[in-house]
């Protein structure tokens, strides 16, 4: 009786832990940049169909991150959807990007350090931080990279791994085409009149 009391602890304690080493926190930024500056709104930036980005004019440049948000996920996500609208053709686009699967090791790969070189010309170095940065290209191709700073420049090293890329498709959002729809009721009401 006592031994099946033992084993039974045991069971709860290991599968206790077996939980907690699965759902491990993981902290990141999302950021969002464009390769043209004040060209693309990003209207949807969705992940995994349940955690929406605040998302809105995004500026240069191509993995830059500039505009970041902290949501404080739970978990690094299996797919990104993305909706911006390019006003130099006038045109909303969409695409959904499928992220690895171990996204979570790519993270954890990343080097722990970013060396930074200060105007005198002096290095110091910095821990990481996880930013998963997805950018608008000219071609309006949508691209996500996981990187362990913000944004570089020729005085900050730093890793960038691209997970995917994917070219932007073309579409009328609902909130266009109902808008429409309101608008040929007015006009048909107006003219029965």
């Amino acid at each position: 009786m006592a031994l099946k009391r033992i084993l039974g602890c045991l069971v709860i304690i290991l599968s206790s832990l077996s939980m907690m080493s699965c759902s491990e926190p993981v902290d990141y930024t999302f950021g969002f940049s464009a390769e043209e500056s004040n060209r693309f709104l990003l209207v949807t930036a969705k992940y995994d169909d349940y955690m929406n980005v605040p998302a809105g004019v995004i500026g240069c440049c191509l993995a830059s991150g500039g505009a970041s948000a902290s949501m404080f996920p739970e978990k690094y996500p299996k797919k990104g959807y993305f909706v911006w609208f390019d006003k130099s053709v006038n045109t909303y686009f969409h695409a959904t990007l499928n992220y690895p699967k171990d996204i979570k090791s790519i993270a954890d790969n990343l080097n722990d350090f970013i060396l930074v070189r200060d105007y005198t010309g002096e290095n110091s170095e910095h821990p990481k931080r996880v930013y998963l940065i997805t950018s608008i290209t000219s071609n309006n191709e949508v691209v996500s990279w996981l990187s362990n700073a913000k944004m570089a420049s020729d005085n900050i090293t730093r890793d960038l791994v691209e997970l995917d890329k994917a070219k932007g498709e073309p579409f009328v959002p609902e909130f266009i085409k109902e808008r429409r729809r309101k608008k040929a009721l007015q006009v048909q009401e107006q003219s029965d009149n």
